[in-house]
């Protein structure tokens, strides 16, 4: 039993090292946190009240990512996360993604805020990707606003803050006139 606790302390000792990188380091998570947190007050600034759950989350779908609500309808929400796509021009690159997710909203959301995608890149800043064709064709309609993850190696919670809250403020009116509120 002395070993069997001894191996455990070990495996705790070891699971700490391997999450704190450099000192003074955030781990992901934290990052995430304090990009919300900025987010939010600056999306406050402009009258949008933002809650951070959703129900998937409760139902642990996806830790890595943190969903934004800033409509009455659960099925559209933000959300920022990170991947590493497999396919397509990003292959094998880690990175922070913002989503504007509008799964099953094809007519509805999707194609009128892809007609105005040139006007919406200009008003951010930002190139917005989509999902591949094949991921579409089963109904998963998302816009995307791709960050370097040296975002996060650089603790550059401002910038990923700045552009989340642009995406939302140039957004939610657009889909908000679209009769999602």
């Amino acid at each position: 039993m002395d070993r069997f606790e001894h191996w455990l302390q070990s495996e705790d000792s070891e699971g700490i090292e391997e999450d704190t990188s450099l000192p003074g380091e955030k781990s992901f998570d934290q990052f995430l946190d304090e990009v919300l947190a900025e987010t939010k007050r600056i999306l406050a600034e402009q009258n949008i009240d933002v809650t951070y759950t959703l129900p998937g989350q409760n139902l642990g779908i996806s830790e890595s990512w943190k969903c934004v609500k800033v409509f009455g309808n659960n099925n559209i929400y933000y959300r920022i996360g990170r991947t590493r796509p497999r396919k397509g021009p990003y292959r094998g690159q880690e990175l922070l993604v913002i989503d504007l997710v509008m799964d099953g909203y094809k007519k509805q959301v999707f194609l009128p805020l892809l007609e105005l995608k040139s006007e919406i890149e200009k008003r951010i800043g930002a190139m917005l990707e989509r999902e591949l064709p094949r991921v579409e064709a089963t109904g998963k309609y998302r816009l995307k606003v791709i960050l370097p993850f040296e975002v996060v190696h650089k603790g550059d919670t401002w910038l990923a803050a700045r552009k989340f809250a642009d995406f939302v403020a140039v957004t939610k009116p657009l889909i908000n006139s679209l009769g999602i509120h």
